[in-house]
């Protein structure tokens, strides 16, 4: 069995920034950035202005906070400093004036203010006692020598710091299936350690949504929606657009997801390397807990910290190897150099493209002859082989990890070749340099069986997440294991060299 996508359509077709609804957590409001008049509200607003809906739309932000912050707001405005910055604004209301955690964010003509309560005197905590945390956090993590060990102690510090039950470190790979890496947990709580989550967990559009939003909160699962009044926004004649909200409202389907894990809370912070999301902090707790806007800012410094601290990781490890590999390449050129002929340099002397390309076996077909090393398929499987590969007429490096699947023929020899990573020499005349890798058995340990992922009801329309997340083994077979990006690159380099060995007609 092959490892399969289980990125699912459905799950990520929903329209996820159409929900027109909002968490009870906080209110909201819709201001057109023109002249500050305010023309949609969440139906709560009520407890922070003291008046019905209907009658603070088409009214002017300025009536209900004070004057000076009014100015402030429209001088940050107009130097472009406003949008997703947290300020705070005094509204007043029935029970007089009271501060407010204000986060703005601009669409189009409108200005979308997403309004919490501040934390209670006794929450509070000072500049240096939060300083100080952030700065043993960042040193812990900043002092790890692996990806592993940081993630390890990103989930430890941030447990410590937020309070959740839980803190897990989720990392995604190439299909954007999910392996948790790291877990910090109270007692009692059943461990996902190890287990990997298929992407339909966290469809395609939630995940486009991290790269605009740092975090994603959901303080009580059983909360009631707020709607906007009125529904449809003014200003363009549609649902608002919430998608970069903090306090967008959750499908049902999530909810149930959140039920079947014995959850109340979740939260969920990005992890972004090279500017794409490499994976996640997914904290848990077992009852209704809305993390104050200081922990959740935390949350999204440790995030930055650690995702350089990865790249940083990764960058090192890839350049060691980089050099390592480089080293071995240029030897390689030299022996080509000195043989005169390309099969005896690349496979034949003290340096091999096996080492090179870190594979068991490798075939180079040029000028009628063929060359190995290693171990390959017999000769008449590789005569076809190399006919296949000219018939995809492709001219550029590539690698086929399920050989078996794209070309049948290789399920006879997947225990010596299930991958392939394929250097065209002069592919229209069907000359390659091929290395091969041999199958590896993997035991891929799922969170609940990834099949059953999404259960649709007798209509085909009502659906719910799978009920159980206890591990479900999958044998992935016919595989073999992924070249590194080191790896790609030498190939690359190598296809460079000859292409210029044959321009120079040296063989």
């Amino acid at each position: 069995m092959q490892k399969r996508n289980f990125d699912s359509t459905f799950c990520g077709s929903v329209p996820l920034h159409q929900i027109n609804l909002i968490q009870p957590y906080g209110m909201l409001l819709v201001v057109r950035q023109a002249d500050y008049r305010i023309v949609q509200v969440s139906e709560n607003i009520t407890a922070a202005i003291g008046k019905q809906p209907v009658d603070i739309v088409e009214t002017m932000l300025s009536d209900y906070i004070p004057e000076t912050q009014m100015k402030e707001l429209h001088r940050k405005l107009e130097e472009g400093l406003v949008n997703k910055l947290p300020f705070t604004l005094s509204f007043t209301g029935d029970q007089g004036t009271k501060d407010y955690l204000a986060i703005a964010h601009l669409s189009a003509e409108a200005m979308i203010l997403e309004i919490e309560e501040l934390g209670d005197a006794g929450e509070d905590h000072s500049f240096i006692d939060i300083y100080q945390q952030l700065k043993y956090a960042m040193a812990a993590i900043n002092a790890t020598r692996s990806i592993k060990a940081a993630c390890e102690t990103a989930a430890k510090q941030l447990k410590e710091l937020s309070g959740f039950d839980k803190v897990m470190v989720y990392k995604f790979d190439q299909d954007w299936n999910g392996t948790v890496l790291a877990e910090e947990q109270e007692e009692g709580m059943e461990s996902y350690l190890g287990l990997t989550f298929p992407a339909s967990d966290i469809p395609r559009q939630a995940r486009a949504m991290y790269l605009d939003n740092p975090y994603r909160m959901i303080p009580n699962r059983e909360y009631v929606p707020v709607s906007l009044y009125p529904v449809i926004n003014p200003l363009t004649n549609a649902f608002t657009d919430l998608s970069g909200c903090n306090l967008r409202s959750v499908p049902a389907v999530h909810l149930e997801y959140m039920k079947n894990m014995a959850i109340m809370t979740s939260m969920s912070c990005r992890i972004l390397k090279d500017g794409q999301l490499w994976g996640l902090f997914s904290c848990h707790h077992r009852t209704a807990y809305r993390l104050p806007y200081e922990g959740r800012a935390l949350f999204e410094l440790l995030s930055d910290i650690i995702a350089a601290h990865i790249q940083s990781l990764s960058y090192k490890e890839q350049s060691d190897e980089y050099t390592k590999l480089h080293d071995i390449h240029t030897r390689l050129i030299e022996q080509v150099f000195t043989t005169g002929e390309l099969g005896n340099g690349l496979l034949e002397k003290e340096a091999s493209v096996l080492q090179l390309l870190n594979a068991s076996g490798a075939a180079l077909l040029f000028n009628r002859r063929l060359d190995t090393i290693g171990k390959v398929p017999g000769k008449n499987e590789l005569k076809d082989l190399f006919l296949w590969l000219q018939s995809t007429a492709s001219s550029q490096v590539f690698q086929e990890l399920h050989l078996a699947g794209s070309y049948e023929p290789a399920i006879h020899y997947a225990d010596i070749a299930s991958g392939i990573l394929v250097i065209p020499v002069q592919p229209s005349k069907g000359e390659f340099l091929v290395v091969f890798r041999p199958e590896v058995v993997q035991e891929v340990n799922w969170g609940g069986n990834p099949n059953e992922a999404i259960r649709f009801e007798k209509d085909n329309i009502q659906y719910h997440p799978r009920n159980s997340f206890s591990i479900w083994q999958q044998t992935v077979r016919n595989t073999a294991l992924p070249w590194k990006d080191t790896e790609i690159q030498m190939a690359g380099l190598l296809r460079n060299f000859l292409l210029e060995f044959l321009i120079k007609g040296l063989d």
